[in-house]
């Protein structure tokens, strides 16, 4: 368990991580270019150790982890999702632009930031030289080792600041950091790493970089390795060769690691050469540039303050300005996400990054506009949904805050009401000292109120902050309200065109079973002429099967219900069998696409609708086929008693290797599509399939990489249905 003084935690709880404005440039760029992939994005986020400790930190929040981790930039730029990606960018470049000093004083992190990113490249070189599991791991843990440097400079300001201006290297800053601090920057970038909950030694790397050469050889790979590429990169340089001169540190890596002196040179010379190519790249100097921690430059310019102190409306203007670039990127994305639950994730994480508060909850009016209630949102804890307090009474600050439209913290000494039993209560849930109430209201409706939690320490800077706060709040208001009235209209919308579809729909099925019946008709005045040809007879009755289920699924279509028909026992392997023999030439082998299968002879005949296994079989099949080309492959398996949370399923597995599926459509994989996006197809495909599997009781994943194919994976419980 790590100790660290509990006036340093509240300090630095906020998270106020100053990213390189260079490579933030570039992400806000690559996040509004359609043509940028995911892999593009998390090799630019890779390039910071600031920003990469932010998308860590939202991704692995438990409003999007949902109890899976994310170990990769990547990983995490698939939870987070292009649009809140976006979002995150543009509320940390407002913050940059208007918060670009610490304290007044501005600090070049040119030297900090190559220094992390040698470790980082170093870590990785290292992780492939030895054959380490994962040298992602490696490189992520190399490039925050020091974060917890940015940590306590945006968290304590000119306190650490004087910390940094007087230590010239790592060694005197920590023993500074020890004797002034109670800790050091080791222990809070661990402490950091430790709330994303990470099956992984990645914390232990950072705690352990600046262990003693004895210690470290007793520690875990991973922190071997980190360890190994810091002491490496701070080793001094030999004047005539610039070599790093070698130290009593370097047998230690050599005993742990079992590379020499000169391969070790050899890779750290590599990974400093592509530190640099990325510097010049991105137009950071770096000439001249010794010292490795944050460097203070200069405060703001004394003229600048000279001309607002002479003139007031420059800082109004300023005001002005600073909500209306708010405005402009919250707006445009909040209004554009799929539900409230949703928006509110976007605007709790938005505030973390503009006001550094990270304890954030709803109370939104209920229906009745009675009362206040916790939202239902992710992240939201489960308890403030049983909180009901009434709009009307002036005996909850909450509620006083919405009726008056204004904004109130209970370590106000002046408050309209006092802090009652309910605010205790909040103020415990969310585990504060304190609470800030901001109200939520647009075109004189009632919203709710945000809910920050605060302490006594942060609640000064709370309030010097409070007109942004409140702008912040309206535009979050209003965006509310917009996106509640696009939702109201989408539903009346949707309730016409589904009145008009389902008479449609009638029509459609009454016309179209005159000819199904025909067809079947004579699929049997055949079937009789050829009553002596066997292997005929079983294809007619594959098509009279097919005609069935046509028949089926169109009497379905006036409406699906909740739960399926009662299933007979379903041979799965014997069904697969049966589709490929009527489908496997004409999507796959006519094309030119070679069909291995792999079907699992344990499987036992389980309770699964025939019917609805078919139709998901048939759409990913005609999807894979339509991607794929000659020369391709398409490979299906079965496996039985797979387990997962300690439950027996059978899996069907269907892997191409075509192209892999595009960013946007990974993020909204199970979503139908745009019309526009497929014109030949309907764009629903995947939204049946995933709704099909969930009717069984299933469960089914996507893995893809775009040039490197797609695998399904679809999980059935052997009963038909699972008790989870």
């Amino acid at each position: 368990m790590l100790q660290i003084p509990a006036a340093i935690l509240d300090s630095i709880e906020s998270l106020h991580l100053p990213p390189i404005p260079q490579i933030l440039l570039r992400f806000l760029h690559l996040t509004e270019d359609d043509r940028a992939t995911l892999s593009d994005l998390a090799a630019l986020v890779g390039q910071d150790p600031s920003l990469s400790a932010r998308i860590f930190t939202v991704a692995n929040s438990p409003a999007l982890c949902h109890g899976r981790e994310s170990k990769s930039l990547t990983q995490c730029l698939v939870t987070l999702g292009t649009r809140l990606s976006r979002t995150l960018a543009a509320c940390l470049a407002v913050q940059r632009v208007f918060a670009p000093t610490i304290d007044k004083q501005q600090y070049s992190l040119t030297g900090f930031w190559s220094h992390s990113l040698r470790v980082a490249e170093t870590s990785r070189a290292i992780a492939d030289e030895i054959n380490y599991i994962d040298p992602e791991e490696a490189y992520i843990s190399g490039l925050l080792h020091d974060v917890g440097q940015l940590l306590l400079l945006g968290g304590m300001g000119k306190h650490y600041g004087a910390l940094l201006a007087m230590s010239n290297d790592e060694t005197e800053l920590r023993d500074a950091e020890l004797r002034v601090l109670h800790t050091d920057h080791a222990m809070i970038g661990a402490w950091l790493i430790d709330q994303w909950k990470l099956s992984s030694f990645m914390a232990d790397a950072v705690l352990f970089h600046h262990s003693p050469p004895d210690a470290i050889v007793t520690a875990d790979s991973l922190s071997q390795i980190v360890w190994s590429a810091h002491t490496f990169c701070n080793a001094p340089l030999s004047p005539e060769s610039g070599q790093p001169l070698k130290t009593v540190e370097f047998d230690t890596i050599n005993a742990i690691l079992g590379i020499s002196d000169q391969r070790l040179s050899a890779l750290e010379q590599r990974c400093s050469e592509r530190v640099a190519l990325i510097a010049e790249t991105l137009e950071i100097r770096e000439a001249g540039i010794q010292k490795t921690l944050p460097a203070a430059t200069t405060p703001l310019e004394a003229t600048q303050q000279k001309q607002r102190t002479a003139d007031p409306s420059l800082s109004l203007l300023e005001e002005t300005v600073r909500d209306m670039a708010l405005m402009h990127p919250l707006q445009q994305d909040l209004v554009s996400v799929d539900n409230e639950s949703d928006l509110l994730l976007t605007v709790r994480e938005s505030a973390r990054i503009l006001f550094g508060l990270g304890r954030t909850a709803f109370l939104l009016a209920q229906p009745d506009g009675k009362t206040l209630s916790g939202a239902p949102s992710h992240g939201q804890l489960a308890m403030l949904r049983q909180l009901e307090i009434p709009l009307d009474s002036g005996q909850s600050l909450a509620a006083t805050s919405s009726r008056d439209r204004r904004s109130y913290c209970t370590f106000s000494s002046d408050l309209p009401a006092p802090i009652s039993l309910v605010d205790v209560q909040i103020s415990r849930i969310l585990g504060s000292e304190g609470l800030l109430y901001v109200p939520l209201a647009s075109r004189g409706r009632t919203i709710g109120v945000m809910v920050y939690g605060v302490s006594a320490t942060q609640s000064g800077r709370v309030l010097e902050q409070l007109p942004w706060i409140d702008s912040f709040a309206q535009v979050a208001a209003d965006s509310m309200g917009v996106w509640r009235e696009m939702r109201t209209q989408e539903q009346r919308i949707e309730t016409t065109l589904t009145a008009r579809f389902e008479r449609q729909t009638r029509r459609a099925t009454h016309e179209a079973g005159n000819p199904l019946g025909i067809i079947k008709n004579y699929l049997s005045i055949i079937s009789n002429k050829l009553s002596d040809r066997p292997e005929i007879l079983q294809e007619m009755g594959i098509l009279r099967e097919e005609i069935d289920r046509v028949t089926a699924i169109m009497q379905r279509m006036n409406s699906l219900p909740d739960e399926l028909p009662p299933a007979d026992s379903l041979d799965i392997n014997a069904l697969i069998e049966s589709m490929l023999a009527l489908y496997g030439d004409t999507l796959f082998t006519e094309r030119g696409i070679a069909l291995e299968k792999s079907l699992d002879s344990r499987i036992r005949p389980t309770s699964i609708d025939r019917d609805s296994l078919k139709q998901i079989l048939t759409n990913l099949w005609n999807n894979a086929a339509d991607a794929m080309g000659t020369g391709d492959c398409f490979f299906i398996a079965t496996h039985a008693d797979v387990n997962q949370n300690g439950r027996p399923y059978v899996e069907i597995s269907m892997t191409d290797t075509g192209p892999g599926l595009p960013a946007d459509v990974m993020e909204r994989l199970f979503q139908p599509l745009e019309p526009t996006r497929r014109p030949d197809h309907g764009g629903v495909g995947l939204s049946i399939v995933a709704g099909l599997v969930e009717r069984m009781h299933g469960r089914i994943t996507c893995q893809s990489r775009r040039g490197q194919g797609t695998t399904f994976s679809i999980l059935l419980p052997h009963s038909g249905r699972d008790e989870s």
